[in-house]
Parts: C-alpha cells; sequence; structure tokens
C-alpha cells in the first residue's frame, strides 16, 4: 500500500509530510514506576472496552478507544490500536472512562 505524500508549509519551508496515522509513527508517554506506586495491580479477567486520553511521545493529547487490561487504585493499563502497531501504556485512572458503544463495530482491537 503506498502512502500518499503532501507538502506543508512548516515555519516558512516546505516539507514532505506522511499521512500515515500518529499510531503507526509514534509513541504513547507511560506512567512511570514511581508514578504507580508499588500499588498491586489487578489484571482484568476480560479485557474492559473504554475510552482513554492518551499523551503522545511529541506531547499531543488524544481520546482513543481502548481495552482496559490492568489497573491499579490511580493508574489503568489500556491495550490500543491494530497489530503490528498495538500500544500498551499506563494512564491515570482519570483519563479512562468506560464505552458505552461501539458504532459501526469499529471500537478497540
Amino acid at each position: 500500500r503506498e502512502t500518499a505524500l503532501a507538502l506543508e508549509q512548516v515555519f516558512d519551508t516546505l516539507s514532505k509530510v506522511s499521512e500515515v496515522p500518529r499510531r503507526a509513527t509514534r509513541h504513547p508517554r507511560s506512567l512511570t514506576q514511581e508514578q504507580l506506586t508499588h500499588s498491586s495491580v489487578s489484571a482484568a479477567g476480560e479485557p474492559v472496552r473504554v475510552s482513554a486520553w492518551v499523551v503522545w511521545e511529541d506531547g499531543v493529547e488524544e481520546l482513543v478507544h481502548a481495552y482496559a487490561v490492568a489497573w491499579t487504585p490511580r493508574a489503568v493499563q489500556i491495550r490500543f490500536g491494530v497489530p503490528p502497531h498495538q500500544h500498551h501504556t499506563w494512564v491515570w485512572a482519570g483519563a479512562v472512562s468506560r464505552a458505552t458503544t461501539d458504532p459501526g463495530g469499529t471500537g478497540p482491537r
């Protein structure tokens, strides 16, 4: 599959910009071990569909459809994306809410 390229004005210069989705080219930031505070981790018997705010390595915040796969009292480990661009990351519990619907079957995988 060919990736389309576009020209974009960036700081008075023209640069080629790929239309590859952010998930394919970036990695989400995850909470550190210190932030998880060595709390006991509960693993989900079956992953729970959620919506979660993630922060990418370039600082961009994005709401993603995901699965909660583990949690502590303050944080949730989520899984989102499609292989080979599937991510596992820890986010604050306040950044996660249970998914209520899966419109068109396009929810998390």
